[in-house]
């Protein structure tokens, strides 16, 4: 709870001039209170808004813990001369008769004066007392002063206060008076000082035979704490935003780290379903099926070098068919057909899931909340890149299209070195002839071994004319061998055995050479048939279902690139909504009469603060405030608080949902926490900027003698002077802090007053002197005016 505000307090507004004070007051404020309720209205509405407003203010009292006897502060202000004659009278009747009604057990309506705890204090701002017009305003406020002492049915209304637009220090403004009327409200009622006796004593019920007029005098130097409060929380927006605008606007970046920004996409993988992924193989697969392409190919090639044609083609019959057969779908092939169908669809809804997720992926990596949003033009440019390539793809695939384009005459059917084959066995020898040449070989390895081998085992004969003489062992011949000689058949076995080999080898040898060629184009038939097989056959199923997965591509592809390019449109969107909200933040300063300089604490804020006049001015100069604000933030560092802002006012959904900084109450709420340490410490607290208070308060307090003075000299009935209750006495309010500097300078004012020291931190300086216990009569004659007759006034009984 605001320790400024002791009891339920109500600011009125009646008409213009009353609302102009309440905006005054309000922009003052150190802080809102919820013992402090605001109603802005016309006379004839009092009612209505106030009983509202009671019952939550009430309420808040009931809850403080704080006091036991239930209190009511409503301070009116208003212009006299502005509205009908019963304006006033009006507005004090509808207060009293609400609080007789509504209230009357709460606050007893029988009490004596002094014992009265509801109070009502009209301001009322008046022409200068010595004007004709001033007739009016004795007349209405006679009215009103009448209507108080017959006995209404509440007795709400405490005292008229009257601020003259006639001064001794000159005429003042209406700026001025309206600045009079809120220094007012702020020194009664919101200084902290409501339980002072200098102050309670002049918001109590005067006794029953004092008047109900009061003549007061103000004058103050201070600080326009909302206002300023309102500026530091726009400027600490202005700079984070201004952070986070040129971050996105960096120029783009090298295409390396912008393809890396966007590396989470893998983009070249969307498309791999209708490349070689499973949708792309079960439909080619049903095309060469449907094509009647040999799908029962070989997995090895062997042809032995005694293998006819005729066993060649038996044992690789599928490299012998054709590779595609045109023939009519059965009900069987239109089921797989659908079912292929069913498959593309799936896999492109895929490929679109993939593309959302790569999106994500990126956005989630290099665009979250704590990204401070400096990848973005990096991403940016990383998307463009993609969004290219992709559409250089769709060309290609153009060109892919028109060639598939079925319209065109059809080509001849694709077989691939099926001639080749052919020819390559038309070219074999016929086995015939190998066993032929086979046979003669060995025969002649026979004969050849044979007689080598017996001309070898036979002895030679010695030459003619040598004889030898043997001696002569026995006289006895050996007996004959008997049964096979192997002597004899040896040769013939050789022969045989290096006959046979040598057939066979030659047969092997020649069968192998020659089919060599055939055996290398039955592997380029198989390759060929199986990539053919692979690409869909070589009929024209194989070009349908080419031409099916080049649509899905092209349709996926398409769908990738809207995806992309919506990305690219939500950065666009961020990059503009920062913009927005940095240039709602500039008109927002403007508003307030501050042009942005290129740091916070070199700006202006002289028109913020006001250029001041004969009663009021600005207790420190602006560009001590300026660099005061500048030093009171949570975060110090302009691109640590835009990391801060951002993810506070990051949307919940992400980027891709909406924007960061869209909600211009968020960003309000996120920069008045920024500058919250302002409400910690008053700017009296720092050393020059007291200083610089204590010079401006002996300039200012030099000349507040001579012009705190009454509008008049009230005379009774005999032309004496009346001097009332507290006849032009008066205190100054001061805040406690940076006490010992301007005590300094309020000791060295020519008319001394009492000091009251407030302990609210609003850099605040009230100057007030008071005359009190007046009769509208009396005054009237002291201006030398004769009052309006009056009339008996409403609610009178």
């Amino acid at each position: 709870m605001d320790a400024a505000v002791s009891y339920p307090t109500v600011l009125l507004g009646l008409g213009r001039f009353g609302q102009e004070v309440i905006g005054r007051t309000l922009q003052s404020l150190e802080a809102s209170s919820p013992l402090l309720g605001v109603l802005r209205c016309e006379p004839s509405g009092v009612a209505a808004g106030l009983q509202p407003l009671l019952e939550e203010l009430l309420r808040a009292g009931r809850g403080s813990g704080e006091r036991r006897d239930q209190r009511l502060d409503v301070i009116a202000f208003g212009a006299a001369l502005q509205g009908t004659d019963e304006d006033l009278l009006t507005a004090c009747e509808q207060a009293a008769r609400l609080l007789a009604e509504g209230y009357g057990t709460m606050f007893p309506p029988d009490r004596p004066p002094e014992q009265r705890t509801a109070t009502l204090h009209l301001v009322v701002q008046v022409p200068a007392l010595s004007s004709p017009r001033a007739s009016v305003v004795f007349a209405r406020l006679a009215a009103l002063e009448s209507w108080a002492r017959a006995r209404p049915v509440f007795p709400l209304l405490a005292r008229i206060w009257v601020v003259s637009q006639q001064t001794a220090a000159g005429t003042l403004s209406s700026e001025e008076m309206v600045s009079t009327c809120a220094s007012f409200a702020l020194g009664m009622v919101a200084s902290g000082l409501r339980t002072e006796d200098e102050v309670s004593r002049r918001m109590a019920h005067p006794a029953r035979d004092e008047g109900l007029v009061s003549f007061v005098s103000l004058a103050s130097v201070e600080l326009p704490e909302s206002r300023l409060r309102t500026y530091a929380a726009a400027r600490a927006a202005f700079d984070g935003l201004g952070v986070l605008v040129e971050r996105v606007q960096q120029p783009g970046t090298d295409a390396t780290l912008a393809m890396g920004a966007v590396s989470a996409l893998q983009h070249d993988r969307w498309l791999a379903p209708f490349v070689e992924g499973q949708a792309a193989q079960l439909s080619r697969r049903l095309a060469a099926e449907l094509s009647r392409s040999p799908v029962d190919l070989p997995a090895e090639i062997r042809v032995g070098p005694l293998d006819a044609p005729e066993e060649i083609r038996a044992n690789h019959s599928g490299l012998f068919k054709p590779a595609s057969v045109e023939t009519s779908p059965t009900t069987v092939d239109q089921a797989r057909t659908d079912e292929t169908f069913r498959a593309l669809d799936r896999a492109e809804a895929e490929v679109a899931t993939a593309v959302e997720q790569g999106v994500q992926a990126v956005f989630d990596a290099s665009l979250g909340p704590s990204s401070g949003l400096s990848q973005l033009p990096s991403v940016e440019q990383g998307l463009k890149r993609v969004i290219a390539q992709l559409h250089d793809e769709q060309t290609q695939e153009d060109a892919t299209l028109r060639k598939l384009d079925p319209t065109q005459p059809a080509g001849p059917p694709v077989d691939p070195h099926r001639e080749e084959l052919e020819q390559a066995l038309l070219e074999l020898p016929s086995k015939r002839m190998a066993l032929a040449a086979a046979a003669a070989l060995a025969l002649a390895v026979l004969l050849g071994v044979s007689f080598g081998v017996l001309s070898l085992m036979t002895p030679a004969t010695p030459p003619g004319g040598t004889t030898l003489s043997s001696p002569q062992l026995s006289t006895t011949a050996p007996p004959a061998p008997t049964g096979f000689d192997w002597r004899e058949a040896l040769p013939w076995i050789l022969g045989v055995l290096a006959a046979a080999g040598a057939g066979a080898g030659w047969l092997y040898f020649v069968g192998d050479h020659t089919r060599k060629e055939v055996r290398r184009v039955l592997k380029l038939r198989r390759d060929a048939l199986e990539s053919l097989v692979s690409r869909g056959g070589g009929g024209r199923r194989a070009k349908q279902a080419e031409l099916q997965l080049v649509v899905r591509r092209k349709r996926a592809r398409r769908g990738a690139i809207l995806a992309l390019e919506n990305a690219v449109a939500r950065l666009h969107a961020v990059r503009h909504a920062l913009l927005e909200a940095r240039d709602r933040k500039r008109q927002e300063l403007l508003a307030l009469g501050v042009t942005p300089a290129a740091e916070a604490r070199l700006d202006d804020l002289g028109p913020l603060i006001g250029a001041g006049g004969l009663l009021h001015g600005s207790l420190v100069p602006p560009e001590l405030i300026s660099r005061w604000i500048a030093s009171r933030r949570e975060i110090s560092e302009d691109r640590v608080w835009a990391d801060r802002l951002l993810e506070g006012a990051w949307p919940e959904g992400g980027l891709l949902e909406d924007v960061p900084c869209g909600d211009p109450e968020r960003i309000a709420e996120l920069s008045r926490r920024q500058v919250k340490p302002m409400a910690e410490r008053s700017v009296m607290d720092d050393q020059e900027a007291g200083a610089q208070a204590a010079d401006v308060l002996r300039d200012f307090g030099s000349r507040m003698g001579a012009v705190l003075a009454p509008p008049c000299q009230p005379l009774n009935a005999h032309g004496d002077p009346v001097l009332g209750v507290r006849p032009g006495e008066g205190f100054v309010i001061a805040p406690s802090a940076g006490r010992d500097t301007l005590d300094a300078g309020l000791r060295d004012m020519p008319t001394r007053l009492p000091i009251i020291w407030s302990p609210s931190k609003a850099a605040r300086v009230i100057f007030l002197r008071t005359w009190e216990g007046i009769t509208v009569e009396e005054m009237s004659r002291g201006a030398r005016a004769t009052p309006q007759p009056v009339v008996v006034p409403r609610g009178a009984r």
